[in-house]
């Protein structure tokens, strides 16, 4: 599966204001599950935020990807936002967070999940493509920066 089918511009948030990390994500995955018309936004963002006080999904370079598997959900969803502010979030390089990616996916469904999380993590390894991100005017912008880099780095 491939990030364009999962990510759309209206799945987009250019420059979430919120700086503290519980409420950022707490706030994402509400954006995720109204915007899907999911149930059970409280057991989703619960999952999200449980899964993030395991281990940090702050993977450096002003990058976290926070994600969860959840039972009752058809197929894989995700949002984007972007943080001009930076948010701590106990990166492995300990450096503030800019460009946060969540997902959620079937808890059945491991191979896939860990095909979207790695194409994620591959595309946010050039630079190039996390500085066209941050000066994205807006989501079509940002979209098209993923789409543009996952047909270039992912086969």
């Amino acid at each position: 599966m491939k990030l364009q089918e999962i990510l759309n511009k209206s799945s987009i948030i250019i420059d979430l204001p919120e700086t503290d990390k519980n409420v950022f994500l707490s706030q994402m995955a509400h954006f995720m599950i109204s915007l899907n018309g999911l149930s059970g936004a409280d057991e989703i963002a619960a999952k999200i935020l449980e899964r993030e006080s395991e281990m940090s999904t702050g993977i450096g370079y002003g990058i976290a990807i926070p994600h969860a598997r959840i039972s009752g959900i058809d197929r894989s969803y995700m949002v984007a936002s972007r943080s001009k502010q930076g948010i701590e979030f106990n990166a492995l390089d300990e450096q503030p967070v800019s460009l946060v990616f969540m997902m959620i996916s079937p808890a059945n469904t491991s191979i896939e999940h860990t095909q979207i999380l790695s194409s994620l993590s591959r595309i946010m390894s050039y630079e190039e493509v996390r500085t066209k991100l941050l000066k994205a005017e807006d989501s079509e912008q940002f979209l098209d920066v993923i789409t543009k880099s996952e047909n270039k780095y992912i086969e």
